[in-house]
């Protein structure tokens, strides 16, 4: 809850690693009006270049399984982030000099384990909103922001199934979000 992650996306801290970039340069989907925008046919998950290496040249891993979307990006919701950070217990990231066990990349690794239950029954609920209302005017907006609405709910449960056998957790989280964006076009004089 304290970390200052814009949408909730733990895949950001990632770029506090040393040699870790997020790749900014790629279209967002629809955009120039297009439906057959680079985003759509690439995946939406946020793009990491380690080391110099290509977004596509990573291998996102969740408890040991790999979990790359269909074009081997980075896996993400429409919106480009990767949802349940309350579902994730530690994270790591490997950028170079990892062992034999982490092959079939030659980018980095982004490692994440989830959370489990416990012996005592336990949860959390949370919404985040953000909305036009706490954000500054754009100097290209005009008069009037744009409206904008993001809120972000969910919750955890975890516990035992079987005393010190077996244990249950799930996580749930909704994103609802509108956004509108300013567009100026420069067109020829009379």
């Amino acid at each position: 809850q304290q970390l200052p992650l814009n949408g909730r996306d733990w895949t950001q801290l990632a770029s506090l690693q040393p040699g870790v970039n997020i790749v900014r340069n790629q279209a967002s989907v629809g955009s120039n009006g297009s439906s057959d925008a680079t985003k759509v046919t690439r995946g939406f998950g946020m793009e990491l270049s380690v080391s110099g290496t290509r977004s596509s040249q990573n291998n996102y891993r969740q408890d040991g399984i790999s979990f790359n979307d269909y074009t081997n990006d980075a896996p993400g919701n429409v919106l480009g982030a990767q949802l349940g950070v309350d579902a994730i217990q530690e994270f790591s990231v490997l950028t170079t000099n990892y062992s034999a066990e982490y092959g079939r990349t030659s980018g980095g690794v982004v490692n994440s384990v989830t959370r489990s239950g416990t012996n005592s029954l336990h949860g959390s609920a949370y919404e985040f909103a953000r909305n036009a209302v706490f954000d500054a005017r754009n100097y290209f907006d005009g008069a009037i922001k744009p409206p904008f609405s993001r809120n972000q709910f969910g919750g955890t449960v975890g516990g035992p199934i079987r005393q010190n056998k077996s244990f249950f957790f799930g996580n749930y989280e909704g994103l609802r979000q509108a956004l509108t964006v300013t567009q100026l076009s420069s067109v020829p004089s009379d």
